[in-house]
């Protein structure tokens, strides 16, 4: 039997603590470097600096916690794992492409995976198409 997948509604507090974990491993190390808090939040250089930090420690945040584990903190405080299609455990591959897409994923403030989850009906975001992936409860 195929897994199901978890509802949005859970994914979504899921997703949004694992946001706030990205932006605690960059923006508390950038202001202990000396960058001034200014500097992070107002338009300019090191804003756009910090923006593409962000992004990076992102895709790597989740491809290797979700390759190794099927878990990210997020995830876990939600009880929610990522798996393969078939419900096996995530593959690199799988994790690898699921991530790459949250690039087209996140326009709009993450508008186009909420669409496309809503849309397509089955739980899944344009990574999850691409990497045969789906968010799936835990517990």
């Amino acid at each position: 039997m195929a897994p199901e997948p978890a509802p949005l509604a859970r994914r979504t507090p899921a997703f949004l603590l694992d946001q706030f974990a990205v932006i605690l491993l960059v923006v508390p190390p950038a202001l202990a470097a000396g960058v001034p808090f200014e500097d992070v939040v107002s338009p300019g250089d090191t804003r756009r600096v910090i923006f593409l930090v962000l992004m990076a420690v992102a895709f790597v945040y989740h491809l290797l916690l979700e390759w190794l584990t099927g878990l990210t903190l997020g995830k876990r405080a939600l009880g929610l794992r990522v798996v393969a299609d078939d419900g096996t455990p995530l593959g690199i591959r799988g994790s690898l492409l699921r991530n790459a897409l949250r690039l087209i994923d996140g326009l709009g403030y993450w508008g186009v995976a909420v669409a496309v989850i809503l849309i397509r009906g089955d739980g899944k975001r344009l990574g999850d198409v691409a990497g045969r992936t789906l968010v799936v409860r835990d517990r």
